[in-house]
């Protein structure tokens, strides 16, 4: 008992980190304008709830009631000076929840018109929303995989950078990750318990991501794959599930259509088809950029070896092909949303890539953990440990002031990977200082995550981000 009330302060302990680095200068970076949806989302919300009317910024020209402003909500057009703003009504780019939360959020707050909504207010509900992301990934490896996997991916979700910088911008993408997350959860306990309860669970989440933003769609993409996987075959127990599970989750999903039918249901779905024409500026490279080019916005990119680290994994286990479905619940959920995104993209916004993320992570710690706990691809899990932190180190100090560990640096590596390399062919259990050292290095990437978080500031932010 003792021993599991000891846990859960730990995962508690990691909420309140990823909570407090997310809430470190939340309405200053990223910086305000860098994507004008942030106010836009809340504007809909707002409107919503004030004239019944969902008024918002939309790219779309098949609106037919529009008209341009300049708002100038936090400064916006003295920090990055435009054009006026051409708002659109009634505004059906996507369904309206996240707008509801933050707009709603808003206007308990004493906003009564779009200059009230600043970056101080609405980005509050979102950081809520990405800490309770974080928990949920450690709920999803702490069923499956153990504590010291949840403990492991905590504290990288929690911590990286670029993933931590992403979770205070107002995107669907960062409501759909919990949902993605919970339909994976209920899931995994209803393979294991097989109660219907943790089936209609994982179809309400399903249903509530599709409110956010259709590229909700994911999780029911996921259910399907998850649970063929799990019978081999189109059967009788395929159907049951996968019917009851769609029996909940559709009319949850069908409430945009009800609610984009009440502003005239020709011009909701002239909206909606409008999305299939617009500019596939993602490209043909799009799977290459993926991996290799992590962007936080448009313009801004901070790339994150947590997240290359997490693509190469990933692709060494869609090789290998893992057999029981708890290790294969995340691929799924990964190939799903490739899907997804290969057919939703537009433009290589990168909020678009955000629902990765976490699976990304989740694949990650698994295969960091199975090297400690049971010394499997020993030498591989030294490397990608060694790669990460050497990566956080030349963030915060640069070649030059990094001659001074040099020696230290190459000997320490190399002497330690010719014992791995050695052991791994005598085929001997890894000592105990071996996973000591793991233990080390993985504690100093943490703390270089949070070193690099701390100085990243406004003039941090224009000079050093690309």
């Amino acid at each position: 008992m003792i021993n599991k009330i000891i846990k859960v302060l730990i995962v508690l302990g990691i909420v309140l980190i990823a909570l407090s680095v997310r809430k470190k200068d939340f309405a200053q970076i990223p910086i305000v304008g860098q994507s004008t949806d942030e106010y836009s989302y809340s504007w809909v919300g707002l409107s919503l709830i004030k004239t019944g009317m969902p008024i918002g910024i939309s790219g779309f020209e098949e609106y037919q009631n529009k008209y341009d402003r300049y708002i100038n909500v936090d400064r916006y057009m003295q920090v990055l000076p435009s054009d006026p703003l051409t708002i659109n009504y009634p505004w059906m780019d996507h369904p309206p929840l996240l707008g509801l939360i933050t707009g709603g959020y808003a206007y308990l707050n004493g906003a009564d018109v779009f200059e009230d909504t600043v970056s101080s207010i609405i980005r509050k509900p979102i950081i809520i929303i990405s800490t309770i992301s974080v928990l949920l990934v450690m709920v999803f490896c702490w069923i499956n995989f153990g504590f010291l996997t949840a403990v492991l991916s905590g504290l990288i979700y929690g911590t990286a950078p670029l993933i931590v910088l992403s979770g205070r911008m107002i995107q669907a993408e960062n409501a759909i990750i919990p949902c993605l997350l919970m339909v994976m959860i209920g899931l995994s306990l209803y393979f294991k318990k097989k109660r219907d309860y943790w089936l209609i669970l994982a179809a309400i989440f399903a249903g509530l991501a599709t409110l956010f933003k259709l590229t909700g769609v994911v999780c029911y993409l996921f259910v399907f794959l998850a649970l063929l996987t799990k019978y081999k075959k189109i059967n009788k127990d395929f159907w049951k599930d996968f019917s009851f599970f769609l029996a909940v989750s559709l009319p949850i999903s069908f409430l945009f259509v009800i609610y984009g039918s009440v502003y005239g249901l020709g011009n909701f779905i002239n909206i909606l088809f409008s999305n299939t024409n617009r500019f596939y500026g993602i490209g043909s490279n799009l799977l290459l950029e993926l991996i290799q080019g992590q962007r936080l916005t448009h313009h801004k990119f901070l790339p994150e070896v947590w997240i290359i680290s997490g693509w190469l994994v990933s692709l060494a286990y869609l090789v290998k092909k893992p057999k029981k479905i708890k290790e294969t619940l995340p691929i799924l959920a990964l190939l799903s949303y490739l899907i997804v995104y290969i057919l939703f993209g537009s433009q290589p916004y990168g909020w678009y890539t955000f629902p990765f993320w976490p699976l990304l992570i989740i694949i990650l710690s698994r295969f960091l953990s199975l090297g400690f706990t049971k010394s499997k691809n020993l030498v591989s899990v030294f490397l990608f440990s060694i790669m990460i932190l050497g990566a956080n180190i030349a963030r915060l100090i640069n070649v030059f002031e990094f001659q001074t560990y040099a020696n230290f640096w190459r000997i320490g590596v190399s002497g330690i990977l010719f014992i791995l390399i050695s052991l791994g062919i005598l085929k001997l259990k890894s000592k105990i200082l071996i996973k000591l050292l793991l233990l080390f290095l993985w504690a100093a990437a943490i703390y270089t995550n949070l070193k690099y978080l701390n100085n990243i500031n406004i003039a941090f932010w224009w000079e050093n981000l690309s």
